[in-house]
């Protein structure tokens, strides 16, 4: 069979085929990337409206104000304590962050000057 200017070889399909795949990856993880934050921000929005919901239910109900006792700390309120746990929580995943970019790196073969 003669190969006419036309008629691409199996390699060239090949590397075609692997040059679309790798150019659309990209697209493909940003619009996953996208519509996962778009549907995590979603629920997080019924969550929070679900907790003021809640608390607008049950703010009609009696409290009690609690002792406090001499030589314990007080307690800090939940949002300063949300906040600290998010920056402890950034703090580790900054260090994993940078981990896996120098083990990635390991494996990476150093390039030739």
């Amino acid at each position: 069979m003669a190969v006419s200017p036309n008629t691409k070889t199996t390699t060239e399909n090949i590397t075609e085929n692997i040059s679309t795949l790798t150019s659309e990856v990209p697209a493909l993880a940003q619009k996953f990337r996208k519509q996962m934050v778009s549907n995590l921000q979603q629920g997080q929005q019924m969550s929070v409206d679900a907790a003021q919901t809640w608390v607008k239910a049950v703010s009609v109900l009696p409290t009690i104000d609690l002792p406090k006792v001499h030589g314990i700390p007080v307690i800090p309120d939940v949002q300063a304590a949300t906040k600290y746990t998010f920056d402890v929580a950034s703090d580790v995943l900054s260090a994993q962050r940078e981990f896996a970019l120098q083990l990635a790196a390991a494996f990476v073969p150093a390039k030739a000057s």
